[in-house]
């Protein structure tokens, strides 16, 4: 423990250094114990897992870890200066305070100057943002798990895939400069394509192998508030016969409350956000990542026996590929026709889509809603009958507020709601007279084939996938454009 100096004392007096003393012991002691506290209780590591996110030291989540980093931190400031008395004490705080004016505009300044250097990977003027044009962008993505903690001898994914992004004149992913289309296609990632290459996305390949000219008006991170804002201001100039809509049931059900946070953000908002896209708040993650992440990544973990199931095999043969994903793709397909057909998060996106709807027939344009199932979607129905049942629910009860059944009980009822959303999106488009497209069944047929239809470990569509949903997405839009053809021969 620290010797307290008597410099000072004099002048302030023998009772008032015991009261600092007295106050010092007690902060001392509630420092212990709060940092305590953060190392000896763990996170749940399974669920991470679950997750796939990252744990740190084996047994701390990101969050958790950064609180322990943190409080350590401010912990070590205040004992410096709290552990001292009189003048001492004075002119420590002097320090502290003569460091932190310091560093933080430095910070700033050393953030501000690595932000600007680097081009955005996207022009957001307005809602319907979208990439710099004629911009090239280069990756490679490797098909395995984000997190170096991961389920009991994970199998290995599709590997790796080297992917080139280019845009056009209009900053959208397309590699042919018309002035008129015959379908132009709107959604998010599933359209534009992530982690693969131009060449493979399914606009690309109706494009090519279809019979009619599409372009892609696809832009990771869009919803359908930003569907309808591209189809005003880019879509409907292009002349099209037919916009496809990709509807991917994974985020695209928003409220309205959630569109309007994120289209009329507030100044605290934005500054919650400008701080996020931080260099320097990346670099420290990143350090923090790579740093503690590998740490005991191979230990053992109590529990982790109820993800032994996870990565699906399908087909469960030798030639079996794995389908990873999240409690949260379970938990949203647990829900009945019934009860989404009055959800908030279908009312919104619906009215969205009616908007669109009548803004293509004012211009002569059919529109066509085609649905993006998420993988649990896709795959559960060909495992379900060898699963545990005991397991699935408790890994879709994880973070999950509300109280599932028994298992023998929640299985069973699962399987049968698999279809609900999509079926109530559907026949909504059927009431509407709004054309619809299910690529559902083709990729759980791919799939069932022994065809890695999506990544093993990221939740969008392989090459392949993509080769799926352009031949269906094709087979409709031919038929639909013979039977505009034969209705005006006649």
């Amino acid at each position: 423990m620290p010797v307290l100096h008597d410099s000072g004392v004099g002048f302030y007096g023998a009772d008032l250094v015991m009261k600092l003393i007295r106050r010092q012991k007690i902060w001392l002691a509630i420092i212990v114990v709060a940092n305590l506290a953060l190392w000896l209780i763990p996170s749940d590591v399974v669920e991470q897992i679950a997750r796939d996110r990252q744990t740190m030291l084996g047994r701390y989540s990101r969050q958790h870890f950064t609180w322990i980093v943190g409080i350590g931190f401010f912990s070590a400031i205040s004992l410096y200066v709290d552990w001292a008395t009189g003048v001492a004490y004075k002119r420590r705080w002097f320090q502290v305070i003569a460091v932190l004016l310091l560093l933080a505009p430095t910070v700033a300044v050393v953030d501000w100057l690595t932000r600007s250097p680097q081009r955005s990977h996207y022009i957001q003027e307005t809602l319907a943002y979208h990439h710099p044009p004629e911009s090239e962008y280069q990756r490679e993505y490797t098909d395995r798990p984000e997190a170096h903690r991961t389920y009991p001898d994970a199998p290995a994914g599709y590997g790796t895939v080297r992917c080139t992004l280019n845009t056009d004149r209009r900053g959208f992913r397309n590699q042919q400069e018309l002035d008129q289309y015959a379908v132009v296609a709107i959604g998010d990632s599933f359209t534009e394509g992530s982690n693969v290459s131009d060449e493979h996305t399914w606009p690309a390949r109706l494009n090519r192998d279809g019979g009619l000219s599409v372009y892609n008006m696809g832009v990771s991170g869009y919803d359908p508030i930003h569907y309808l804002a591209a189809l005003r201001e880019y879509a409907l100039a292009l002349k099209p016969r037919f916009v496809v809509c990709m509807l991917y049931e994974g985020n695209d059900f928003r409220s309205a409350k959630s569109d309007l946070k994120r289209t009329g953000m507030s100044a605290s908002r934005r500054l919650s956000r400008y701080i996020k896209q931080s260099p320097v708040i990346d670099s420290i993650d990143r350090f923090l990542i790579d740093t503690f992440s590998p740490i005991n990544c191979q230990g053992s973990v109590a529990g982790i026996e109820l993800l032994d199931w996870m990565p699906l095999r399908i087909p469960d043969s030798r030639d079996a590929k794995y389908y990873a994903f999240a409690p949260k793709q379970l938990r949203d397909l647990y829900i009945t026709r019934e009860e989404f057909s009055r959800d908030k998060h279908w009312l919104n996106p619906r009215s969205l889509l009616a908007e669109m709807d009548a803004l293509c027939r004012e211009s002569g344009v059919t529109l066509v809603i085609a649905y993006a199932p998420t993988k649990a979607h896709v795959v559960l129905p060909l495992a379900a009958d060898r699963l545990p049942a005991h397991k699935v629910r408790d890994f879709t009860a994880f973070s999950y507020k509300y109280e599932l059944p028994e298992p023998d009980q929640f299985l069973p009822a699962l399987v049968d709601r698999v279809e609900s959303r999509e079926v109530v999106v559907g026949q909504w488009c059927a009431k509407q007279n709004i054309e619809f497209i299910s690529v559902t069944e083709s990729l759980r047929t791919a799939a069932q084939n022994g065809t890695q239809v999506y990544y093993a470990y990221d939740q969008h569509w392989t090459p392949e996938g993509h080769a799926v949903v352009s031949e269906r997405v094709g087979q409709v839009l031919n038929q639909l454009a013979g039977n505009v053809a034969d209705a005006a021969t006649h």
